[in-house]
């Protein structure tokens, strides 16, 4: 057992620092023996090498498949290719057993427990007065490693909840072998409350920026750690079971944490020198003008020729965009660790030059290119010619399958002007007359996004309708009221003034972002901030919906009239194209469910994927949003229980 440990100790030294971070190693730190731990972390830079193995660990061991099977290839976004396998095809059909890998949680708990054992041992090197101390390892630099461990630490246990609902959880390292780590679940909402509550007491730790570029979004920062929190208040309030005013609570917090980062972005815009980088030059100045969000633009500068729509190759091309959050980063190099995950389920190659592709774009997407007009439509996913992300994400074609373009494809190559070949957006949208190429095996490097700055908008847009809807009747009649003073003429100046100038939508919009959401305290006041906040991103992608004073009918409209389901359609047919295959629509269907209390949302949106007639029952109950327990784990360890919605399952006849 000790020469064992003793060589995976050695396997965690020989990590090393590249680019934003880590390069390959392999790790098992399950369980070590604490006496040779104890021999093992004498300095700082022992310290460093386990924190950057816990980057690594989300590079490898299908950590990153598991997010994209458990939040994408589930979702309604995609349908097996003709080559997926029977198990693939069962597990997008429902019929998902216990016995199947995509249970497999390990990759997940891989991570957690490499984050507990640097802040189990850490501490001692750099606390004053300790015989373990190392004076080269300061407390600044423990806590910015506290920072790292515990946000790696909670997104894993967030993706875990989100998937399992219920999982065991410990924020303890198992590194004895003599303490028994069969732990039964823990209730969703106990872990949730305890990650907020341990980010919450650390959020700061984390540096604001690197030297590294590539650290900025490699690595956890602080704006990383604000993002977490702002996803995990809006998991929090999205609970059926909780009283008004608590969900308006959480959900306050919630736009308290996304405003952190929106206004962090807009320093650094302002500041206009990011890693020598001329913001003024890449953002869209109009949408910064008229809204107040530094979004990067997809058209190229004028005379620029490029393949590709610029955003999309900043973003998803070259990686670590200056929209980047958090993404984790894959260094080039054939030599370093490929992110097979993604080019093998959306299309790549293997190491014998030969194509793989999993999973195709599911052609409800965009049924008939014909019928897209110039009018917003919120029954259809793109209903207007002019959005970029139809060019950017999927190969449309008449007739066969859609092909998965975001991540795999590469577009920030120059060529010419003339992209019909790929398809092109304008007046009408141009069928793709042939597939693109997707990178070869050795390229196959591609950053996964976990949070970027279009998310952390969406994520208070979404906040902000759920507090304006649950404002009491007492708030809105109160700010009727002050209308009913406006208009009869005792209206605020400026409003006055803007009225007398016959005000454009721009500059209704700058009144309500200047403050940011948080001081924002009426329904209508959030009602219209998270509108503006779901055009800004539209616009992004759809710059022809534009005008000179505001949007023409290719953009969604306001009225303020619109009932709570319209405005929740809004935000999530929003992320939806947005977000297409970076992990997010199964989950947002799972959190629009929690919050309802039912489940007839996720019905509509999943069940034409399912065949089977015993599949679209189990649909009814709750549970069944949440992956089966693997049954390896059930054996091993007494204290698990099965997800109610498998009980019945019959492991004799699993196929997978």
């Amino acid at each position: 057992m000790k020469k064992n440990i003793i060589n995976q100790i050695k396997l965690v030294v020989a990590t090393v620092v590249m680019g934003m971070g880590v390069s390959s190693c392999s790790l098992d730190l399950l369980p070590l023996n604490e006496v040779v731990l104890e021999n093992y972390w004498t300095n700082k830079a022992d310290v460093e090498s386990v924190v950057n193995s816990c980057y690594v660990g989300m590079q490898e061991n299908g950590y990153v498949s598991k997010m994209i099977e458990w939040g994408e290839v589930r979702s309604d976004n995609t349908l097996p290719s003709s080559s997926a396998a029977e198990s693939l095809r069962n597990f997008m059909n429902g019929s998902i057993k216990s016995t199947s890998s995509y249970c497999d949680w390990s990759s997940m708990y891989n991570v957690i427990n490499r984050c507990n054992t640097v802040l189990y041992y850490a501490k001692d090197l750099a606390e004053e007065g300790n015989p373990k101390q190392d004076p080269n390892y300061t407390m600044s630099d423990y806590n910015i490693n506290v920072a790292e461990c515990k946000a790696l630490r909670a997104l894993s246990y967030l993706t875990l909840i989100k998937t399992f609902k219920d999982v065991p959880f410990t924020l303890d390292p198992s590194i004895d072998d003599d303490v028994d780590y069969r732990l039964g679940q823990t209730k969703f909402e106990v872990i949730l409350d305890s990650l907020i509550e341990d980010i919450e007491s650390c959020k700061d730790f984390a540096p604001r920026r690197y030297a590294e570029t590539k650290k900025n979004s490699g690595r956890i920062t602080r704006a990383a750690m604000y993002a977490l929190l702002a996803e995990m208040y809006l998991w929090r309030a999205s609970d059926a079971n909780l009283t008004r005013a608590q969900q308006n609570e959480y959900y306050r917090k919630c736009i308290e944490c996304c405003d952190w980062v929106i206004d962090y972005k807009v320093q650094q815009y302002n500041e206009n020198n990011i890693d020598g980088l001329d913001l003024t030059s890449v953002v869209e100045r109009d949408i910064m003008s008229r809204y107040g969000y530094p979004l990067l633009k997809e058209e190229p500068a004028s005379g620029v020729k490029m393949t590709g729509p610029a955003a999309y190759n900043s973003i998803f091309g070259t990686g670590n965009s200056f929209e980047s959050i958090f993404e984790v980063t894959y260094t080039q190099g054939s030599s370093e660790i490929h992110n097979t995950d993604v080019s093998f389920y959306y299309g790549g190659k293997n190491k014998d030059g030969e194509d793989v592709q999993y999973i195709v774009a599911n052609t409800d997407l965009l049924s008939d290119a014909d019928k897209l007009t110039a009018s917003y439509n919120a029954q259809t996913l793109f209903p207007s010619s002019t959005d970029y992300r139809i060019l950017t994400s999927f190969h449309y074609q008449s007739s066969g399958a859609y092909d998965i373009y975001k991540y795999v494809v590469e577009r920030s190559q120059a060529g010419s002007t003339d992209n019909t070949a790929h398809g092109s957006v304008g007046s009408s949208f141009k069928e793709a007359s042939t597939s693109e190429t997707t990178r070869e095996y050795e390229d196959e490097h591609e950053n996964w996004i976990i949070y970027r700055l279009t998310e952390i908008m969406l994520f208070r847009a979404e906040a902000e309708i759920e507090l304006a809807y649950n404002l009491s009747d007492a708030e809105v009649e109160a700010k009727n009221e002050n209308t009913e003073t406006e208009e009869n003429g005792e209206a605020d100046e400026n409003a006055e003034t803007d009225e007398n100038a016959g005000a454009d939508e721009a500059s209704k919009a700058r009144r309500i972002v200047a403050p940011r959401g948080q001081t924002l305290t009426t329904s209508e006041e959030l009602r219209q901030d998270a509108y503006y906040l779901i055009l800004a991103v539209y616009l992004r992608s759809n710059p022809y919906a534009k005008t000179s004073t505001g949007v023409n009918t290719a953009a969604p409209s306001y009225t303020g009239k619109e009932s709570r389901a319209e405005m929740e359609t809004l935000v999530l047919n929003e992320r939806r194209r947005e977000f297409l295959f970076e992990g997010k629509r199964y989950y947002d269907l799972v959190r629009q469910s929690r919050r309802d209390g039912n489940t007839s949302a996720f019905k509509a949106a999943i069940g034409s994927k399912y065949t089977g007639a015993s599949i679209k029952i189990k649909m009814n109950n709750p549970d069944f949003m949440y992956m089966p327990i693997l049954k390896s784990q059930l054996k091993v360890n007494p204290n698990l229980v099965q997800n109610s919605a498998y009980n019945d399952e019959r492991e004799e006849n699993a196929k997978n």
